[in-house]
């Protein structure tokens, strides 16, 4: 009942202000609210895990509409964040996002990660009227609960490619975090990016669905030399089989 309750809100707000301007609404509200408040108990703890006094990158892997990336940019002022965001109109709204804050340490780039270089659809689902932007994903056999739901989307062809290939060899400072929000593509995203994280040793967070993808994903993790943590009470605690949303991967 509250999930339709909150789809029917979206509906109406989105059919008012325009998809475009209620995407630009919620991002800024977004960050304002998490600056405010720091509501985010996994967000505060990344935060805290990438802190450093030196130069360095955030990798933003699925930026969305942007809110994350301001909200390492304004914390991070001495940082260069990367927000990759395949969905073009996000991008757009990333873009907009950043020059309402004039934040200037951000680069956008309107690219899908994976752990090939070639053209992938990228489908964003549309429920009961609302475009659900936060669930876009590449259009490849996905396990997800919701399947029956998803009958109609906005689509778009974009272009795929590794971190490694798109970093390695290209960056000033070091790659301090890594955070991936990818909707199930996770795996090989990380899958894409082990060259990158053997250089750097990165934080990584990244939400994992339970299926055997996030095994994959935990396992690959392991196998570079990373110890698996999850947050429980507000902390961070060795995982053990528990459920979790984001999971945080610890270089040893």
């Amino acid at each position: 009942m509250l999930q339709q309750l909150k789809s029917f809100v979206q509906l109406v707000i989105q059919y008012i202000l325009g998809y475009r301007t209620y995407l630009f609404v919620f991002s800024i509200y977004r960050t304002i609210k998490y600056r405010l408040f720091r509501d985010d108990a996994d967000f505060n703890i990344f935060i805290d895990l990438v802190k450093s006094n030196q130069p360095a990158t955030i990798i933003d892997a699925g930026a969305n509409v942007g809110y994350t990336a301001a909200i390492f940019a304004k914390k991070f002022p001495h940082y260069s964040i990367i927000a990759y965001e395949p969905v073009s109109l996000l991008s757009q709204i990333i873009t907009k996002v950043l020059s309402f804050f004039k934040i200037k340490n951000v680069s956008v780039k309107q690219l899908a990660l994976g752990n090939a270089n070639n053209l992938v659809t990228i489908k964003t689902p549309i429920i009961s009227g609302v475009k659900k932007q936060g669930l876009s994903f590449i259009d490849v056999a996905v396990e997800r609960d919701d399947a029956n739901l998803l009958n109609h989307f906005l689509e778009e062809q974009v272009q795929m490619v590794s971190l490694d290939a798109d970093l390695i060899g290209k960056l000033v400072n070091p790659v301090l975090g890594i955070k991936v929000d990818v909707e199930n593509f996770e795996f090989f995203v990380l899958q894409g990016s082990v060259e990158l994280i053997k250089l750097y040793k990165p934080i990584v967070m990244a939400e994992l669905w339970d299926n055997a993808r996030k095994n994959a994903c935990i396992e690959l993790m392991q196998n570079l030399g990373y110890s698996i943590k999850v947050i429980c009470n507000k902390a961070l605690v060795d995982y053990t089989n528990q459920q979790s949303l984001n999971y945080f991967f610890i270089p040893k």
